[in-house]
C-alpha cells in the first residue's frame, strides 16, 4: 500500500511547486493556493474533485446497512433521500489509506443511530486519500473540507438543516477536514477530531489545521501523540476547545510498543498488520468514542495542565470541572483533560 515510503514523502521536501507559489481552481469549491499559510504541504496543491471523488453515504433508521448516495450539486438526491432536516446530522471522515466502509466507520454509524433517531452520512474520500504520498493526501484535505461544506450547504437550503445541528467527526486527516468544512459554514454545531493527524499540521498556523473557530464546540482526543520518530501519528499540542489526552495521550495499553517489528510492517507494506501494530494507539481512538456513545460509563477526564502532572497523580480532583470524553463531553468547558482507561473493551473505567 505504499507505506514504506511514507517517512520518505515527510522528510524529502519535494521540489515541485514548493519554490513559487501556484494556485488550481474547481468548479463549486473556489481555489485553493500554496502560498503561506499553505505551504504546509511542501507546495503541494490539492488534486481535483473530479480525481478525490468524494461520496456521501446516508444512513438513517429507516436504512441503517443500506446506504444513500447524497449529491451536493444535485438536490433531487437530498429530496428523494430519507433524509431529515429537523434531526441532528452526523459526518464521519476517515484519515489516510482508509475509507468510507472501513468497519470501526460502520460500527460508529451502528452506535450513532442506536443512541439517536438521526442522519449519520459517512464520507468516503478514499481516491484522496490511498495515496503513496502523503503529502498529497494532505492536501487533498482541503477539496474535500469545503465539499463538504458544499453539501450542508445544500442540505440546509433544501432540507432545512439548521447548521447547530452538524456534528463532524474526523479520524485523522479527517479531522482536519472536518475543520475546513466547519470553517466555510459559520453556525456548525460540533466538530470531534479523533487523533487529529500531527505530520505536516502541528506546528502550522491554525488557519491549515483543526481549531476552535470551527464550530460553536471544537474537541479533540489524543491518542497517538508521540514524536514522528517514535512513530507516533497524532498531535501533542491542545488545539481545540477541550483537548482530551486518555492514557497521557500517547502509547495506548494495550498497545505493543516493539519498535522493530512495527518498522518491519512498515517497510513491507502490510497494511492490516500495521493497523494493528504501530497504528494501534492512532486508531484506538476509535474504539473510546464509539464506545462513548452508547456505554453508560462516563469516560470521566479530569482537567490537568500537562502529562507529567497526570502521571504524578496530581490529576484525580475535578477542581474547575471534569468533563466526559466522547460522545458525552461538556461543550461548556474548555481546557486539557486527562483519565486513564482500560486496555481492552470495556476501555472505560468510570
Amino acid at each position: 500500500m505504499g507505506l514504506r515510503l511514507f517517512f520518505l514523502t515527510l522528510l524529502v521536501a519535494t521540489v515541485k511547486g514548493f519554490i513559487f507559489s501556484r494556485q488550481v481552481c474547481y468548479d463549486h469549491i473556489g481555489c485553493f493556493s500554496n502560498a503561506r499559510p499553505y505551504n504546509n504541504a511542501k507546495g503541494h496543491l490539492p488534486e481535483s474533485p473530479d480525481h478525490i471523488q468524494t461520496k456521501f453515504l446516508l444512513y438513517t433508521r429507516q436504512n441503517p446497512t443500506h446506504a444513500q448516495m447524497l449529491n451536493p450539486y444535485d438536490r433531487s438526491t437530498v429530496s428523494g433521500s430519507n433524509f431529515d432536516g429537523h434531526k441532528n446530522t452526523v459526518f464521519i471522515t476517515h484519515g489516510y489509506q482508509d475509507d468510507g466502509h472501513a468497519p470501526w466507520l460502520q460500527k460508529m454509524t451502528a452506535a450513532f443511530l442506536k443512541k439517536a433517531d438521526m442522519n449519520v452520512i459517512a464520507v468516503d474520500w478514499s481516491k484522496g486519500a490511498d495515496n503513496i504520498n502523503y503529502i498529497q493526501a494532505a492536501a487533498n484535505t482541503r477539496v474535500v473540507g469545503a465539499t463538504i461544506a458544499s453539501l450542508i450547504k445544500e442540505l440546509h437550503n433544501v432540507a432545512h438543516l439548521a447548521y447547530n445541528k452538524v456534528h463532524l467527526v474526523g479520524h485523522s486527516l479527517g479531522s482536519h477536514i472536518s475543520g475546513y468544512a466547519g470553517e466555510r459554514v459559520h453556525g456548525v454545531g460540533r466538530i470531534t477530531g479523533l487523533d487529529p493527524a500531527g505530520p505536516l499540521f502541528e506546528n502550522f498556523d491554525p488557519e491549515v489545521r483543526l481549531d476552535p473557530s470551527d464550530a460553536l464546540f471544537v474537541e479533540a482526543i489524543h491518542t497517538d501523540a508521540d514524536s514522528l520518530l517514535e512513530l507516533g501519528f497524532g498531535l501533542t499540542k491542545a488545539i481545540a476547545d477541550a483537548d482530551f489526552y486518555p492514557n497521557g495521550g500517547e502509547k495506548q495499553p494495550g498497545c505493543s510498543s516493539e519498535l522493530g517489528k512495527h518498522l518491519f510492517s512498515l517497510i513491507t507494506g502490510r497494511i492490516e498488520q500495521f493497523k494493528s501494530s504501530i497504528a494501534c494507539s492512532h486508531m484506538r481512538v476509535l474504539d473510546f468514542f464509539t464506545e462513548s456513545i452508547t456505554s453508560p460509563c462516563g469516560f470521566t477526564a479530569y482537567p490537568c495542565p500537562s502529562k507529567a502532572d497526570f502521571d504524578a497523580g496530581r490529576c484525580h480532583s475535578c477542581g474547575h470541572g471534569c468533563s466526559k470524553m466522547g460522545y458525552n463531553a461538556n461543550p461548556h468547558l474548555r481546557g486539557s483533560f486527562y483519565l486513564s482507561t482500560n486496555a481492552a473493551t470495556p476501555f472505560c473505567q468510570s
